[in-house]
Formats: C-alpha cells, sequence, structure tokens
C-alpha cells in the first residue's frame, strides 16, 4: 500500500512540474508576441511570470536581461546574466554579456574576469576582444607603459578595421590619438563611430573635447546644440552650452537661450529649472530668488510649475536657506514633505534628501541620517541618498561598504560626476590611488571639464609631480570657465612648479586682467609675481617692484611691507630686515601680522627673550590670532620649555577652540613629554571631527604604529593610514611603510621607507624603520648602517618616540643574533 501512495505522490509531483513548466511556457510565448507587437511592459511582466514558473527558462532569462539593457537597468540585467553563467560557467553570452556591462560600468575586476570565461569559450569573440583590448590599454596606462598602450591601441585599431561597429574598440583608438596629440586623426575616428552610432554619448562627449583642443569655436557650439536636441532630458547640456556662451562673454546669449527653452503650456520643468540655476550663478542668487517668488505669486500657476509646485516651492527653500534664512528653508522644506508624505513618492524622497543635506550643513547629523535611512528603506537606489550615505561611510573608515553601494548606484548613472567622485574618495580611504585616480579623471570627462572635478584631478597630478598632465586638464577646463579664478590661480601654481616663468607670467596678467575688482586676486598676483621673479635672481628689480607695493596701506600695505623684509631674509640681509620689521610693528600696533614678523626675526637673530615678549604680546593684543599662540609655543618648544609651550597652546585653545593646528600642537608637545596616550586621545578627537585631514590621519596612525603592540591598535592604524598609499611626501611614506612593515607586506613596506629615509635623512625614527625593513631582507650589512645612522642622531639631539632607544637596541641585538 506505501509502495501505491508514494507513486501517487511521485505521478502528481511530476503532473506540477510539468504544469509549471507548460505555464511558463505559455507565459514566455506570451511576452514574445507583446515583444513583437512593441508592448515591452507588458511583456517584461510576462517574463517574471514564466521565470517564477521555472527559473531554468534560459531563454526567457535571456530576453529579460536584454528588456533590462534596453530600459537602462544594466544592474539589474547584470544579475540575470550572472543566475545564468553560475548554472553553467561555459555560458559564453552570459559571460560576454556581462564583461559588456562591467566594463561600461568601470567594473574592472568584473570586466576581466568574464572577458576571460566569454574568451576560453570562443577566442574569436569580437566584442571581447574589443573589451580585453581596452583593459589592456587602461593597464598600461595604469602602469606608465607606452610599449603596451600601443600595442593595446594597434589591437583596437585592427579590430574596427575588420568591423567598424565595435565601439569599444574605437574608443580606445580614439583615447590613444588623443594622448598622442593627434587630434585630427581622433576626429576622424570619432566622426566614423557617430555615423554607426550617434547616440553613443561618450563618443559626442569626447568629439567635443576634440573640437575645443582644436580651437574650432563655431563646430563646438554645433555640436553642443546638435547634443542638446539629441539628449534632450540631459539639462548639463544646457549648463554646457551656457558655459561655452559665458567663456565668450556672450552672457545676454546664454540668458536668451535658457530663457527660450522654457515653452509656454510645456509641464516640462527642467527648462525653467536651469534657467533659474542661471540666475542664480551668473547674475546673483538672489535674482533666483525674485524670479521664483514671482513665479509662485503668479496665478495661476504657468504650466511646468504647475505640474509639480513642490519642486519649484523646495529650489524656494533652498535659496533662502542659502542666503542665510537656515530656519525658514528647512521649515519650508519639512513643511513640504508633510504635504507629500501620504503619496510616499520618488519626489517626496528626493525633497527629504534635500532636507537631510540641509540638517548635515546645519550641523544635524543625525537627524540626516534618519531621512536618509528612511528613503532608502523606501527605495534602496534613490542615488542622493546612496551619495550621502556612502560619503558617512567614507568617513567612518569604511570604504568597502561605501564602494559597494556606490558601484551599484553608479550602474544607473555611470556618467554621474559626484558619484564618480565619491568612489575616487573611497578608493584613496581604501589605499587604492590607481582606481582613485581613475575615478577622480572620469569625473573630469562625465563633468565635461567641470571646474570643480578638473580642479580635484589636478591637485592630485600635482601631488604626483604629473605637471604637464595637470596643466592639460586646467587648460581644458579653463576654455569652459576663462573666468574661474580658483583654476586660474591652480595654473600658475602649476607653472611656477615647471618653472616656467614666460607661462607663469603670463597667468599673473590674466588674474589682473580678468580679476581687476577682486583685491585678494590682485594681492595674490602680487604675490606670484615676486615669486618669479625671486626664483629668476632678478633681486634688483623684485627689491623695486616690493618697495612700490610697500607704499600701499591698510592690510594690503602691510603686507607688502613684509613681502620687502621677506626678500632682504632671501638676500641674507637680515639687520636691514630687522631694522624695517621694528618701524613696521611700531607704525601698525593694531595689526599683529606686523609684530609677528618681528618676533620671527628676533628669533631667527637669536634674541629669543625679545622674541619670546614680542609673541607674548601678540597673543595678548589679539588673543583671536591663532598664529600667535602658534609662534609662542614653537618658540618654547625650541627652549625644551614644554610645560610652559602646554600652558600656551592650552590658553590658545581657550580663546580658539576650534583651532585644529594648536590641538596638532598640543599631541606633539604631549608625544614629547612620553604621554602617549594623551596625545593619541587628542588625535583620536581631531580625526572624529574630521577624518578627511591627512595631516591628522597620519599623526595618529604613526603614534599607534611606532607605540603599541596590540593587535587592534594596529589594524586601527592601518584602516586610518592606507590612503596615505601612493604618496610622495616622506612623512606619509615612513607611516605608510612602517605599518605595512608590521603587518609583513615587505612588497609595500621598503621602497616606501627607502624614499622616506631618503627624504627625511635626519629622522632616526624613519633610519630605524628602514634599517628593520632591510633586516628582514636579510640585508645585515645595510640594516646595520641604518641602525648606526640613527644612533649618531640621537646622540646629537634628535627626537624619536619614548620607547625609541630600547627599541633599537633590541633590533641591534637581533641582527647579531642572525
Amino acid at each position: 500500500m506505501k509502495k501505491v501512495v508514494l507513486a501517487l505522490a511521485l505521478t502528481l509531483a511530476l503532473a506540477a512540474c510539468d504544469s509549471a513548466k507548460d505555464k511558463a511556457a505559455k507565459h514566455y510565448a506570451a511576452a514574445q508576441e507583446y515583444a513583437e507587437q512593441g508592448d515591452m511592459p507588458r511583456a517584461m511582466v510576462e517574463l517574471r511570470n514564466a521565470l517564477q514558473l521555472d527559473e531554468t527558462l534560459r531563454d526567457a532569462r535571456l530576453m529579460y536581461a536584454k528588456a533590462l539593457l534596453d530600459r537602462n537597468q544594466p544592474a539589474q540585467a547584470f544579475a540575470q546574466y550572472r543566475f545564468l553563467f553560475e548554472r553553467d560557467p561555459k555560458d559564453a553570452e552570459a559571460a560576454s554579456a556581462m564583461a559588456m556591462i562591467a566594463f561600461d560600468a568601470m567594473g574592472w575586476d568584473d570586466a576581466q574576469r568574464y572577458s576571460a570565461a566569454a574568451l576560453e569559450q570562443d577566442p574569436s569573440d569580437k566584442e571581447m576582444l574589443a573589451v580585453k583590448a581596452g583593459l589592456d590599454y587602461r593597464k598600461a596606462s595604469l602602469n606608465k607603459d607606452p610599449t603596451a598602450q600601443a600595442a593595446a591601441a594597434s589591437q583596437a585599431s585592427e579590430l574596427i578595421e575588420a568591423d567598424p561597429t565595435l565601439i569599444r574598440a574605437r574608443r580606445v583608438v580614439v583615447a590613444d590619438a588623443v594622448q598622442n596629440g593627434a587630434l585630427d586623426a581622433a576626429l576622424g575616428f570619432l566622426d566614423a563611430g557617430l555615423k554607426i552610432t550617434p547616440a553613443d554619448r561618450d563618443l559626442n562627449n569626447v568629439r567635443l573635447v576634440v573640437l575645443e583642443r582644436l580651437g574650432r569655436d563655431g563646430d563646438v557650439e554645433a555640436q553642443i546644440r546638435a547634443m542638446v536636441q539629441q539628449f534632450p532630458q540631459d539639462e548639463d547640456l544646457d549648463n554646457l552650452l551656457v558655459s561655452f556662451y559665458l567663456s565668450k562673454g556672450r552672457i545676454n546669449d546664454a540668458e536668451s537661450w535658457l530663457r527660450g527653452r522654457i515653452t509656454e503650456g510645456s509641464t516640462d520643468p527642467q527648462p525653467r529649472l536651469t534657467f533659474l540655476r542661471f540666475l542664480a550663478e551668473v547674475r546673483s542668487p538672489d535674482a533666483m530668488r525674485q524670479e521664483l517668488s514671482s513665479i509662485l505669486a503668479t496665478n495661476p500657476l504657468p504650466s511646468d510649475v504647475a505640474a509639480d509646485p513642490a519642486q519649484f516651492k523646495a529650489l524656494k527653500a533652498r535659496a533662502d536657506y542659502t542666503a542665510g534664512e537656515r530656519d525658514s528653508g528647512m521649515a519650508q522644506m519639512e513643511a513640504l514633505i508633510s504635504d507629500e508624505e501620504s503619496g510616499q513618492s520618488v519626489e517626496n524622497d528626493a525633497l527629504k534628501v534635500q532636507l537631510a543635506q540641509m540638517r548635515l550643513e546645519s550641523g544635524n547629523d543625525v537627524g540626516a541620517r534618519s531621512l536618509v535611512e528612511e528613503v532608502l528603506k523606501r527605495d534602496p537606489g534613490q542615488t542622493g541618498a546612496l551619495k550621502l550615505k556612502a560619503g558617512w561611510l567614507i568617513k567612518e573608515d569604511m570604504p568597502d561598504e561605501a564602494i559597494r553601494i556606490l558601484r551599484d548606484a553608479l550602474a544607473g548613472a555611470p556618467n554621474d560626476p559626484e558619484l564618480l567622485t565619491i568612489l575616487a574618495g573611497a578608493y584613496q580611504r581604501q589605499g587604492q590611488p590607481a582606481l582613485m585616480a581613475d575615478m577622480l579623471a572620469r569625473a573630469v570627462d562625465a563633468s565635461n571639464q567641470g571646474a570643480a572635478e578638473s580642479t580635484r584631478y589636478a591637485t592630485y597630478l600635482m601631488q604626483q609631480q604629473e605637471y604637464n598632465s595637470a596643466e592639460t586638464i586646467l587648460i581644458d577646463a579653463m576654455r569652459r570657465d576663462p573666468k574661474n579664478f580658483n583654476l586660474l590661480n591652480m595654473l600658475t601654481r602649476v607653472h611656477l612648479l615647471m618653472q616656467d616663468w614666460a607661462r607663469a607670467t603670463q597667468d599673473v596678467e590674466a588674474i589682473r586682467s580678468r580679476f581687476s575688482g577682486n583685491a585678494q586676486a590682485l594681492t595674490l598676483a602680487d604675490e606670484y609675481q615676486a615669486q618669479i621673479m625671486a626664483r629668476q635672481g632678478r633681486n634688483d628689480e623684485l627689491g623695486g617692484f616690493l618697495d612700490d607695493l610697500a607704499k600701499g596701506t591698510g592690510d594690503n600695505g602691510v603686507a607688502s611691507q613684509i613681502a620687502v623684509i621677506r626678500n632682504m631674509v632671501r638676500e641674507g640681509k637680515l639687520d636691514q630686515a630687522l631694522t624695517m620689521a621694528t618701524d613696521l610693528a611700531q607704525s601698525n600696533v593694531d595689526k599683529p601680522a606686523a609684530s609677528l614678523v618681528l618676533g620671527q626675526l628676533l628669533q631667527a637673530k637669536g634674541q629669543v627673550d625679545e622674541a619670546r615678549k614680542t609673541f607674548e604680546g601678540v597673543t595678548v593684543s589679539d588673543p583671536s590670532y591663532e598664529a600667535g599662540w602658534l609662534s609662542l609655543a614653537i618658540l618654547q618648544r625650541s627652549q625644551k620649555d614644554i610645560t610652559a609651550a602646554l600652558a600656551t597652546v592650552d590658553a590658545g585653545l581657550g580663546r580658539i577652540p576650534q583651532s585644529r593646528q594648536l590641538g596638532l600642537l598640543k599631541a606633539g608637545l604631549l608625544e614629547a613629554e612620553g604621554k602617549i596616550d594623551a596625545a593619541i586621545a587628542i588625535y583620536e578627537g581631531l580625526y572624529a571631527a574630521n577624518s578627511d585631514d591627512v595631516v591628522v590621519a597620519n599623526n595618529l596612525a604613526s603614534l599607534l604604529g611606532s607605540t603599541r603592540t596590540d593587535a587592534e591598535s594596529l589594524e586601527r592604524a592601518w584602516v586610518v593610514a592606507r590612503r596615505l598609499n601612493g604618496t610622495q611626501f616622506p612623512p606619509f611614506l615612513d607611516t605608510y611603510g612602517w605599518l605595512a612593515f608590521r603587518r609583513g607586506d615587505m612588497g609595500q613596506a621598503l621602497p616606501a621607507l627607502t624614499k622616506a629615509a631618503q627624504g627625511l635623512p635626519n629622522d632616526p625614527s624613519v633610519a630605524y624603520h628602514l634599517g628593520m625593513a632591510l633586516a628582514v631582507q636579510g640585508r645585515k650589512d645595510e640594516a646595520a648602517a641604518e641602525y648606526d645612522r640613527a644612533s649618531k642622531l640621537r646622540g646629537s639631539g634628535a627626537i624619536a618616540y619614548p620607547e625609541f632607544d630600547a627599541d633599537l637596541a633590541k633590533a641591534r641585538d637581533a641582527l647579531k643574533a642572525k
């Protein structure tokens, strides 16, 4: 009887299985019919039904994945292909699709993995060979290997000759041509590609950049206008055309274009929003507020405003908040959210994100986080909320989690400059400088050479001493925004670092002509001019220039006279400088900077007691002048009067409690006294207040790594310090190298410590660290030499951490025992 029952149960189960598969097949057939009719929403419903009944239905899953790609949902499509690949690792179609999705979204590891899997099944797959060429080219660029770069570009060129539709291969060829300065050739490649895929945004963007570099203004304008028509939902293009007009001084053309984009009767709000932003940025924030007030008072409201009045009311709330009416602005936003709450809409989520940003800026971190979590609970993919959450994760040294959610967000918005910039910050915290640089570069491209993005990337390039590349980035950005002072200021600094005096002089002249009404800019131009003359050795000319400046009055006159004094010091004329500084301080008793330079000169002349009295006088006359407290405490420290220095710092912090410089100095003084735990506590407090401060991060990690031996402290130090990977600054190299050594990573440790020792030849701790790394490598003689050097430096009075001498003795004994 039992056998009969079991047989019946099995039969029923098989029947149910057959029934489910039959139903799935019917849903799939229905999906195909809907697709043929062009009704993809219904087709996708049928596909989902089919996959719920039979998840193994490969053709249905493939169709669903392709439909998701067509709907610009690459992350979801990737998940469908991955399901197929995990069931069958030889599924070349799934692997190929994932490789292309990953490559386009800059998921380089996935692109490498899945393209290799696809090529293993079909070595002739042209799309995968194009992806491989792109990956090889990127790797060669990061490794600065021109031979490998040329080989990858050649491979890509061969691929597009055989099949011009291979857009990923074409991008490699274009990138190589641009990098090599072959702009006309790059334009030819771009035009050929755009004939095949006119809607390819990357090719259009690069074509615009190439035209700008060629100086073809008429074609640039035509290209932007064409892109506006082709990508009507992309408001950044309106901004781009406006920026072009502004760069040519055509402000009225810009305003006319934007106002003309507002169509009466249209419910599309973007043209008006873009126009309002123009008013705020080019005319004035108050001009935008007045325009908004006028619009919202209109009865009836214009069609675009009436379609979504909350959006414009939110903009007015933000404008009031930015204008200083913070409580009013947040109250307006809270009222809007309350009105919209019942709908739980996408628009309401956006309002909550804006309010969260306001709360964050106002110091209400808890309230901001609460709103973000509300939004993400309803919509885990809300981009604005993900940006804020990722920023918090990065500041809390959780970059791995930040990278995960940023990659998900980037899959849906691959050209969002802000997302790319935040991702760069996450990679920096993770200790991945190459990936950080890659994201910064992508952000520049995605923003169409935006000023903020270009400045960030140029700053990184300057830190790496890649001055020519930094110059190119800044010049490209300035073509778009020639009146941006930050860009011109940074370009001047780059030319000074390059010692390109002719271009630096042109920069100074540009500052004076473009910013003639900006006193701060003109003062900076004078300083740069003095630097140029000093570095060229034009001392007589410099002296006359500074004398002319010193005839000014007020703060600028004092600053100019201080510049004259410093020039005298450079020339070795200390007595003459001291006389001038004395006169300057006596005639400007209300200017603490004048007394400060006098104190510094007295200290340089060895008149320490007089210098100390002068600095004390500065702290009394202007207790809010940070430099006075710092100078006095540093002088006291140089006299080994740590107790007095600490008292000075504490008094300064009593007057300026938020001073990070005084906090850093206090931590250093406590460290000198051997109060390591107290010093670490200060660094931890400073780090908690602003974990982006790389100096605080270095000092905290260095102290933890040098004075503590427990695993928890070592891990804490490493989490804080790994952002220092790739640095060129010797103190940071020492911190990173020593922590890498303590973690057993000699491949990272020895190169970093070697460079650190070269840059800090008088630091005994650095010599000791290098010696330890050499000893582990079995290089006993070199290690012994570094230990000897460390000992000599200590003997000559160099300062080290409290347990240094004992650690050095142990290291010597260990080396002898080997």
